[in-house]
């Protein structure tokens, strides 16, 4: 690994300070230079004055007698001073003298000096006009900003000095040996920083701070490290799961193609010759089930709701039925994808399915119960309001049944009763509705029937059968009649009981007249019954 190379922290406060330092000097020196130029003129104004004040009475004399060589001599006069550069004398007789340096200089405000006549002061002679030279001036301000420069130079750069060793003592040094001992401190070691000789100032706090966060630090490491070591017990403890439970588990992607699944799942959905690896990729709705368009819906709610959902799904065997769980995953760094369990429940259906039709099936018999003839019947009833072909209803009574019950015994009329039902279903189609409503009462609901001849027709075959002798043992034959009251629903206000009271009242009007034979009430309300003759 390449060392890199440290930058002390007093080393960049010391080129900090240098370039601070050296821009105030030469900011403090530029204002000095102006002040002191603008005191130096201002002095220079002051002495001019004082020179203009000593010739006065000289060249006052020079305008009055319009002597040019007075004032010739007053004008080099001034000059020998370093203060002039130029210096005029005129007079109201048209006498003009001047004299000047031979020097460049910035142009300066000319300093003017009225001359009155020196026997009478209110008469204007002339003037006396003098140009300051700024030569001077600006050697007196250099001088004076220079000698400043190097004074705050020194006091600054002296200051600096010393406050870099301060510094470097009170602060740079404690802290390289907090980096160099916190450099080399290991995640989750006990070592911890020495306390500084002055612990209570801001180093000191700042030593305390770093030592609490080290005890924090490495705290959290051991929680991390025991909740590391859980984690990784559940993460075995769910992987055991996953490999040994009964049930199928799976993942698919959007198009509800398998992209992870357990071992057991190709077991639970009666594909046991299909590997785990074969299963991936496959369309899990067509390669298992028997209507792939539910457990499409069934992904389509689990998108829609944001929940898991569920349903009892049929194998494509028909056989075997399964308990199928799915909710909707949906992840910043994955495309979504269901997340699915499935469990067989293949028992749990089929004893569903046998107490459903205990509860649906007369035990005798094996006719459809009252409750759940009438459940068919409501249905057939609703669906067909709008139909022509609507459905007929037979309301039967056995004739002769209680006195056989009587005379040859419980055991007796039971076999009349299971006899009586086997005859009634070879009557009618497998697409009917036959019940026992209870005792010696049955029901049958012709579904589609063609016309009311053909209803005539099947009633009076029924007469007919039931009228057959029906043998109880080797040696005794029982017969006995029944009485079948028949109701066509013609209008679609007509309620369940209202039909059957219809069936009823023409059913006892068979009974009235004789029984054995059928009666069907007609539109206008009349009951017409016709009886069967039955050989023998």
């Amino acid at each position: 690994m390449t060392a890199v190379k440290k930058r002390y922290l007093y080393h960049k406060l010391a080129k900090s300070v240098f370039w601070a330092a050296l821009l105030l000097t030469v900011f403090t020196s530029v204002l000095y230079f102006y002040a002191e130029f603008r005191r130096s003129k201002e002095k220079t104004v002051i002495m001019i004055n004082q020179l203009l004040d000593t010739v006065e009475s000289t060249s006052a004399i020079a305008a009055y007698s319009n002597n040019s060589s007075i004032g010739e001599d007053v004008l080099k006069g001034l000059l020998r001073n370093d203060i002039v550069h130029e210096a005029q004398l005129s007079n109201n007789q048209g006498l003009q003298l001047t004299k000047a340096r031979n020097t460049e200089v910035p142009k300066q405000d000319q300093i003017i000096r009225i001359l009155r006549s020196p026997f009478g002061e209110a008469e204007v002679i002339g003037r006396l006009t003098v140009t300051p030279e700024a030569q001077y001036n600006l050697l007196e301000a250099r001088h004076s900003a220079l000698f400043s420069a190097l004074n705050s130079s020194a006091l600054i750069g002296l200051t600096a000095l010393i406050v870099l060793l301060m510094v470097r003592s009170s602060l740079s040094r404690p802290l390289m040996k907090v980096s160099d001992t916190l450099h080399a401190i290991m995640a989750g070691e006990q070592e911890r920083l020495e306390p500084l000789p002055h612990n209570q100032d801001e180093l000191g706090q700042l030593v305390e701070d770093i030592n609490g966060l080290l005890e924090t630090l490495q705290e959290k490491f051991k929680t991390e490290h025991t909740l590391r070591e859980e984690i990784e017990i559940i993460e075995k403890q769910l992987r055991d799961i996953f490999e040994t439970t009964s049930a199928g588990i799976f993942l698919l992607d959007e198009a509800g193609r398998l992209k992870t699944v357990n071992p057991i799942l190709s077991k639970v959905i009666g594909l046991r010759h299909l590997s785990t690896i074969e299963l991936l990729g496959q369309d899990f709705a067509e390669l298992a089930f028997a209507e792939p368009a539910i457990v499409r819906e069934l992904m389509y709610r689990a998108v829609e709701r944001r929940q898991t959902v569920s349903q009892d799904l049929c194998l494509k065997n028909l056989t075997s039925w399964v308990h199928c769980m799915l909710s909707l995953q949906i992840s910043n760094r994955f495309s979504p994808c269901f997340e699915g369990v499935v469990y067989d429940i293949t028992d749990r259906v089929a004893a569903e399915t046998r107490i459903r039709h205990e509860a649906d099936h007369d035990s005798l018999t094996g006719l459809l119960r009252r409750q759940a003839a009438e459940r068919q019947l409501t249905s057939l009833i609703h669906a067909r309001r709008d139909q022509d072909n609507a459905p007929v209803i037979l309301l039967l009574d056995l004739d002769r049944f209680k006195e056989i019950n009587d005379t040859y015994g419980h055991d007796a009329g039971d076999r009349v009763l299971v006899e009586t039902a086997a005859r009634l279903e070879n009557c009618v189609r497998t697409s009917d509705i036959v019940a026992r409503l209870g005792g010696d009462e049955f029901l049958i609901v012709l579904v589609n029937c063609a016309s009311v001849e053909h209803v005539r027709q099947i009633a009076g075959d029924i007469v007919l059968a039931i009228g057959k002798p029906i043998q109880l043992n080797s040696t005794q034959n029982v017969t006995m009649g029944v009485s079948i009251g028949i109701c066509i629903e013609e209008g679609s206000s007509q309620t369940l009981e209202e039909l059957y009271k219809q069936a009823d009242q023409a059913m006892y009007e068979v009974k009235r007249q004789g029984r054995n034979g059928f009666a069907m009430t007609l539109a206008d309300g009349t009951i017409v019954v016709e009886k069967v003759a039955i050989d023998g």
